[in-house]
């Protein structure tokens, strides 16, 4: 989407390079060795400032992300996309309406008898360390699994309970309830389109072209656009351009 942004609107020529790590695209961009990539508030939020992730407020994040990323690095956020990928809670909707949970804290009086699964990360994660100390969670169960098998277990019965991304197009497919983060333990995590000092001075058209990216795609969107990749096959280059074609009517 970013790159056939940038081409559709100003004719530069853009190139994707994939599988970069975190980490190693912030380091990439700040060093100028690339010009923009997308991340999320709350990773810089906690990994690059390195700021506590309980009750951090929305808006409160966005604005110090943005802030603080041109103070300390000369980066530049052209755009928060609308959607957040946050970390969240899932379960059958049948069930979770069977025993009247909507948000975590109604999981409290709950979580014993439960189990929960989640990736091979997240319980080690301070998110989820929040999580626990905020509604004093204790599951019957905790079990970790590759990701690929978590909507499955589920599905299937094997666990009452999985750690989710907001945006998985999974949530839609199988029909699942998010619930809601109430004593907001988890941070933010908007989408953020950032852009290097380097292109934003030489390049001003690009900057203003990703500006007008800000707030297009809501989280139903995202989830509608990553079933059309992960369940009916569709190309991300594909689904991209269609996203681009509807952005022009």
């Amino acid at each position: 989407m970013v790159a056939g942004r940038i081409e559709r609107v100003t004719g530069v020529p853009a190139r994707t390079l994939g599988s970069l790590g975190s980490t190693v695209v912030f380091d990439a961009l700040k060093n100028g060795e690339i010009d923009v990539y997308v991340d999320y508030s709350g990773t810089l939020w906690a990994n690059v400032l390195r700021r506590s992730t309980e009750s951090a407020d929305r808006a409160s994040v966005l604005a110090t992300v943005e802030r603080e990323l041109l103070d300390r690095y000369n980066l530049h956020v052209a755009a928060a996309l609308g959607f957040e990928n946050t970390y969240a809670l899932a379960m059958r909707r049948a069930e979770a309406e069977r025993l009247g949970i909507r948000r975590i804290s109604d999981l409290g009086a709950r979580a014993r008898s439960l189990r929960v699964g989640g990736d091979y990360e997240i319980f080690q994660r301070p998110e989820w360390r929040a999580i626990e100390r905020v509604y004093g969670l204790a599951f019957r169960e905790a079990r970790s699994m590759d990701p690929s098998l978590l909507y499955e277990a589920l599905r299937a019965e094997q666990v009452d309970v999985i750690t989710a991304f907001s945006t998985d197009g999974r949530i839609i497919v199988d029909d699942l309830v998010l619930l809601e983060d109430d004593r907001r333990a988890i941070p933010p995590y908007d989408a953020l389109v950032l852009v290097s000092d380097r292109l934003a001075r030489t390049r001003p058209e690009v900057l203003e072209a990703l500006r007008g990216l800000s707030g297009t795609i809501d989280a139903q969107k995202m989830r509608q656009m990553n079933v059309a990749v992960d369940q009916k096959k569709g190309s991300p280059a594909a689904v991209a351009a269609r996203f681009l074609d509807e952005l022009r009517r």
